[in-house]
């Protein structure tokens, strides 16, 4: 494509909200992002509706944002795949909402020729969980297969790291700009992916990781994927959204049979009896697809010798995960201190939030002046919804940045339903 359609395409891609169905009435209604660019203002509302959130920055022609975007990833050797494309995963392209524009870094595998299965689960891992995740991950990579995950801490970081470990190429789905890694803890994992692999979003660069982004990430990793394959999360858990695109797309859901007595069971448990396949190994899959991807997924290259140190290779590569959540069916305990990225160091009984105001102070003043005049009015205990927050002083953009600030300092917990709560110790 010419730089010209490439910054059109750019273009459109700014003006369509992700995961909406702008996109999909454009494409049906107009050829090429030029011609959506030269429609007038009465075709676009022909197409949309005038009521769209999308219809007034379609209206605007302005390129400048679009080219300056080009022009960034021009400079800094960051790729740009836009549905246009003959490059495109079609499997991605025949989605509900399909993204109009992916940026990425790295090497693009070949989408309509090999396997891809998605494996997710919750950032909160068991160590079940976390050996089969990476093994599962790793032997499939070593059949043949491309693992597609989200980067996040816990299950998603230990796929990608299982798929690396057999030095097979990978996909990483990120839900900010291509030039912000979150978590910032995955930026080893995040450059050996780009080695081998990809890593990509819908997002522009300097795109924060806003957390409404991740949920409409979710449809692009289920999208690019034969299989989705769920290790563990809570019956909320962004896992679950994942593999309900998958089995709106028509595809394969296979889910880990786990400990019922545990919460992070909760998803898997729940697809399992909404009809997912059981997911025991990597040969559950191999089995179900080897046939249909003949020469590119071969159960035989498992036979091979081969030995990986599990602990050695995500040490090496960064990689973690938050604590294992509580029981279903045993009372609450008060857990020991968690001494990880953004623990909370005094320790206070269960379900309270931390009160020593002085070290809540300190943690905040690097945060700014914003944190420290948001934070106060998150409740002590409980949790409120996220738009009680916004205020003449305090915009919907000022919150949510905020609000990522301090959950990645681990002073707070986003929760499912838009809602927040000050982080528990």
């Amino acid at each position: 494509m010419t730089d010209e359609e490439l910054t059109l395409w750019i273009w459109l891609s700014l003006c369509c909200t992700p995961a909406s169905v702008t996109f999909g009435k454009l494409i049906a209604s107009f050829d090429t992002p030029k011609e959506i660019h030269d429609a007038s203002d009465e075709e676009i509302a022909a197409c949309i509706g005038t009521r769209s959130r999308d219809y007034t920055l379609l209206c605007r022609k302005d390129l400048s944002e679009a080219k300056r975007i080009f022009d960034f990833c021009k400079k800094f050797g960051v790729g740009l795949l836009p549905y246009g494309d003959e490059r495109y995963p079609a499997t991605l392209a025949g989605i509900y909402a399909p993204p109009a524009l992916l940026y990425y870094r790295g090497t693009l595998p070949d989408f309509d020729k090999k396997f891809f299965a998605a494996v997710v689960g919750s950032r909160h891992m068991s160590d079940y969980g976390k050996r089969a995740a990476f093994h599962i991950s790793c032997d499939l990579a070593r059949a043949g297969g491309v693992i597609v995950s989200g980067m996040a801490l816990g299950i998603d970081g230990v796929a990608l790291a299982g798929a690396l470990a057999a030095e097979a190429p990978t996909v990483a789905v990120i839900g900010s700009g291509i030039d912000v890694c979150y978590p910032p803890e995955h930026r080893t994992l995040a450059r050996e992916i780009v080695k081998r692999g990809a890593v990509m979003t819908e997002y522009p660069p300097g795109s924060p990781p806003n957390f409404y982004h991740f949920p409409a990430r979710n449809r692009i990793i289920a999208g690019l994927s034969a299989a989705t394959l769920v290790i563990e999360g809570t019956e909320k858990s962004g896992s679950l959204i994942t593999a309900r695109h998958a089995k709106a797309e028509g595809r394969a859901v296979y889910a880990l049979p786990g400990n019922v007595d545990s919460e992070s069971s909760g998803v898997t448990t729940l697809l399992l009896k909404d009809g997912a396949r059981v997911l025991t190994s990597a040969d559950d899959v191999i089995r179900d697809f080897e046939y249909l991807y003949p020469g590119e997924l071969n159960p035989f290259r498992l036979s091979e010798p081969f030995s990986v140190r599990t602990e050695e290779v995500l040490r090496r590569l960064g990689v973690g995960g938050a604590r294992q959540r509580t029981s279903l069916f045993r009372r609450k305990e008060k857990p020991a201190p968690d001494e990880g990225f953004g623990s909370v160091a005094t320790p206070t009984a269960p379900g309270k939030a931390v009160h020593d105001d002085t070290d809540i102070f300190a943690r905040l003043e690097p945060l700014g002046e914003t944190a420290k005049k948001l934070y106060p009015r998150i409740p002590e205990e409980g949790d409120c919804p996220i738009e009680s927050l916004i205020g003449e002083d305090m915009p919907l953009r000022d919150v949510t940045k905020t609000l990522l600030r301090l959950e990645i300092a681990g002073l707070i917990d986003m929760l499912p339903g838009e809602r927040v709560a000050r982080k528990h110790s």
